[in-house]
């Protein structure tokens, strides 16, 4: 996801016209600047005419790239939705990972780089003001939620484990909270709590409340 801006009160230089790009690209470049917009400008300021301006690209080519562009932010956030819950299925499904590595790598998408920025945070907070007012988006994000929780708890309940922990609908929850503060706390200052010690204190914190087994190797962290 693009940068954000370090003059948020302004208007970037629109982009240079850019080369000629197949149909995906041009609709993910931009579906990364309307990111970069919410960001900045909010929903209000993010309109088809500004993101079409910094893309380079006339507003009549939005109807190429978009289902309806009338309904952009809500086809953006569609896609980054989905293109989340999309990353940790691959993860999930991937056999050359162990249970344990498999949960290891779920944390690890969710404080990329890609996933957790103080720009793609901007946009989250653009969204989820229109969550609290549009039944559309509302529905997405309890789709959304629903879905990150199922592949949570689908990945812990295939850890082998001693059987001393708490039932793993509990250890959901709990990892859950962990995992949501983790990912603020990293988009709002990557410096106060770092991205690999995050990840560290979710493996963890994963390992206490599930016990391995202790004949396990692959579950060492």
């Amino acid at each position: 996801m693009p940068k954000v801006s370090s003059a948020p009160d302004t208007k970037p230089p629109a982009r240079k016209r850019a080369r000629r790009q197949t149909p995906t690209l041009r609709r993910q470049d931009l579906l990364a600047v309307t990111i970069d917009c919410l960001a900045r400008l909010g929903p209000r300021g993010t309109t088809g005419r500004e993101i079409c301006r910094q893309a380079g690209v006339s507003h009549g080519l939005l109807r190429h790239y978009f289902r309806n562009p009338d309904n952009l932010l809500y086809e953006t956030y569609e896609e980054v939705c989905d293109q989340f819950v999309a990353r940790l299925e691959a993860v999930l499904a991937d056999e050359t990972l162990t249970p344990w590595d498999a949960i290891d790598r779920y944390f690890a998408v969710l404080y990329s780089e890609e996933w957790a920025n103080a720009n793609l945070l901007g946009a989250w907070m653009a969204f989820w003001t229109m969550v609290r007012s549009n039944a559309e988006f509302a529905a997405k994000s309890e789709e959304h939620n629903i879905q990150v929780r199922e592949l949570l708890r689908l990945a812990m309940s295939r850890l082998p484990t001693d059987g001393t922990g708490i039932p793993v609908e509990d250890a959901v929850v709990v990892v859950s909270a962990l995992m949501d503060g983790m990912w603020l706390d990293i988009c709002l200052s990557p410096t106060r709590t770092p991205r690999d010690r995050a990840l560290d204190m979710c493996c963890r914190t994963v390992r206490k409340l599930i016990p391995p087994l202790p004949s396990d190797p692959t579950a060492a962290n």
